[in-house]
């Protein structure tokens, strides 16, 4: 089969390629690059494999650097963009049930392919576009199948997050996973503690954000693997799915996006998680950014204001606007009338920042003769700003004044 690498990111690729096979080595496109353009998806990352070693490809390139020199891994920079190529090899034991204790070098492309976690992941594409299919990878495709290369038990054991990796692929792709794999699936999950709660978060974060996660979400309860999670242990994992899948539903069959806080979001308020310490203190736990504990956070309160009927101008303002706007899609999805009123409540503002304010702390200041600042004056800020927002004063400078005047008297 030959396929035509006409996708610019291959094309911008080929002459690294063309570079490692002029010096008498082999080199191929492999991993989801292959995959998805079978697949007609648009693909993001490229990776290499060759039969080059890593001192090899240090050699030829001007431009490289080291990611994981002890497992075959150099970095190529054509262009100014970055290229991983992998050198062919077969693996030692997994002790730690994530990398191998040793890597061997090898010189063939098939028995490189031995290592890789599924058939749909172990394809490869010449620079003419011919492909390089060892384990009945491509009939797989066709049958929307995640199947394990060679033994699954061997291949868990290898790395046990390709455990959660399945059931990943299943959301993103819309695939069944096959009855063997899923069943050593299962009966391996215990392995899944010994993998870094970081590696798990990348890839139940990209399941929550599948394309087809309203069809199979459910698998993350029926492969036995929260309960060897330990960020998942205060957690109703079946509840926060089911809501989620109720919730993600409509968004994805608009083909709205689904951004990672929210997904999280959804699924914590799914699940009865609700209270801000309690939210803080789970993501926490799954080494969340504090950035996306406050977006979780704010979209939390916001549906929850928008359940209790508690909107008005006021609240909505107090929010991010991307959370709000994203709240208004969500709502649109799901036909909820709420999404009118939050909808002219945002758009009716008149002004979405504090630096939108005609006045500021320093002006405050310089009116009320304060040499220095004090409490008094963030008060006075917030009174006017939250007056502006609510409608109750126009944002003119002087009109601003004029009532920080009077109500700084009132007070003495």
């Amino acid at each position: 089969m030959k396929i035509d690498l006409d996708n610019q990111l291959f094309q911008s690729a080929l002459p690294v390629l063309s570079t490692i096979e002029s010096h008498g080595y082999e080199a191929y496109f492999v991993g989801g690059c292959v995959r998805d353009t079978l697949l007609e998806l648009p693909i993001h990352d490229i990776d290499i494999a060759s039969s080059a070693t890593p001192d090899e490809i240090e050699a030829m390139f001007k431009h490289t650097f080291e990611v994981g020199k002890e497992h075959g891994t150099i970095v190529v920079l054509h262009n100014d963009v970055p290229y991983e190529v992998t050198t062919f090899r077969t693996e030692g034991a997994y002790s730690d049930f994530r990398r191998p204790d040793e890597v061997q070098f090898v010189r063939n492309l098939e028995e490189d392919t031995l290592r890789r976690d599924f058939t749909i992941n172990a394809l490869a594409f010449d620079h003419y576009g011919n492909l390089y299919d060892y384990h009945q990878g491509l009939p797989d495709l066709k049958a929307k199948l995640i199947r394990a290369v060679g033994t699954a038990q061997e291949r868990f054991n290898e790395d046990a997050l390709r455990m959660i990796r399945a059931i990943r692929f299943a959301s993103q792709l819309g695939f069944t996973i096959e009855a063997k794999t899923f069943t050593s699936l299962q009966e391996l999950a215990p392995l899944i503690e010994n993998v870094s709660i970081e590696r798990i978060r990348i890839e139940i974060s990209k399941f929550f954000q599948g394309e087809f996660f309203h069809l199979n979400g459910d698998l993350l309860p029926e492969s036995g693997l929260p309960p060897y999670i330990k960020a998942f242990s205060k957690i109703d994992v079946k509840a926060g799915i089911a809501g989620l899948k109720h919730h993600l539903k409509p968004l994805i069959e608009n083909e709205l996006t689904r951004e990672e806080s929210f997904v999280w979001a959804l699924f914590l308020h799914s699940a009865g998680i609700n209270e801000k310490s309690t939210i803080k203190r789970l993501l926490s736990s799954w080494t969340h950014s504090n950035q996306l504990i406050r977006d979780v956070q704010d979209t939390i309160q916001l549906l929850l204001a928008t359940d209790a009927n508690q909107l008005n101008s006021w609240l909505v303002y107090q929010f991010p606007d991307y959370i709000v706007k994203q709240m208004i899609d969500y709502l649109g999805a799901h036909q909820n009338e709420k999404r009118t009123e939050l909808l002219k409540l945002y758009e009716q503002l008149p002004i979405y920042h504090r630096k939108e304010l005609q006045l500021d702390g320093r002006r405050i200041m310089q009116v009320l003769n304060m040499e220095k600042g004090g409490p008094i004056v963030g008060k006075l800020l917030l009174e006017v700003e939250k007056l502006v927002v609510m409608g109750q004063l126009e944002n003119d400078e002087q009109l601003l004044l004029n009532y920080v005047k009077q109500a700084y008297q009132s007070t003495n």
